[in-house]
């Protein structure tokens, strides 16, 4: 009869009960209040902030990100790039959704995030000529590497006068690329590497950025 109560669960959960309390041993004391998240069950405020990132993910890209200056719109953009989180194509596709066959900058591969802002052929022209602008010596980013790590190994490589121009242009190219792959996805504009180029040095001379793109 006491048992009886098994009955009214699947019994798969039951399994699980099962095996998660059978360890357990009663006794005659008074309840009391454990906190898990130390070792002798007491809590502490340390304990509780700590808590709070139990299960997190951790974003390899907060350096290149949150350590350098960008407008909060750029830095948000990158968060969710380093994140896999931007609604290119092969996000879309996921999840069912109506979505464009291959890049719209290059007409050539599947969209992803890593090829839409390294790996593209007009991307990597972008890449090339801005930084050639910059007289930077660093190779631009390859599809084998993610922007955070060729940004870490360019940083190394460059006079220290030059890493801020580096890390505005690291963070300020990959956003001025989306809005333009955007504006040929819902305005239907057409690819331009010149139009592109352009809008990027008046965007980062807007901004007081350092570095100035004109040679």
């Amino acid at each position: 009869m006491s048992n009886r109560w098994a009955m009214d669960i699947e019994i798969g959960q039951y399994l699980t009960l099962w095996h998660m309390i059978e360890g357990t041993q009663l006794s005659s004391e008074a309840d009391r209040m454990v906190w898990k998240w130390t070792e002798n069950g007491t809590y502490t405020a340390k304990s509780a902030y700590l808590a709070t990132f139990h299960g997190s993910t951790r974003c390899t890209a907060w350096k290149l990100i949150w350590k350098n200056w960008a407008p909060p719109k750029v830095k948000f953009f990158h968060w969710l790039a380093a994140l896999d989180r931007c609604w290119t194509a092969d996000r879309l596709a996921r999840r069912g959704l109506q979505h464009h066959p291959r890049c719209l900058l290059c007409d050539q591969e599947p969209e992803t995030i890593q090829h839409l802002i390294i790996g593209c052929p007009f991307t990597r022209q972008i890449w090339h000529e801005l930084l050639a602008t910059m007289r930077m010596t660093c190779a631009p980013p390859t599809n084998e590497t993610s922007l955070s790590e060729w940004w870490a190994v360019a940083r190394q490589a460059t006079p220290k006068a030059m890493q801020k121009g580096l890390a505005s242009a690291a963070l300020l190219i990959p956003w001025m690329i989306w809005k333009h792959r955007n504006d040929c996805a819902f305005n239907r504009a057409a690819p331009s590497v010149r139009d592109l180029t352009d809008k990027i040095k008046e965007e980062r001379q807007s901004h007081g950025l350092q570095q100035e793109l004109e040679a």
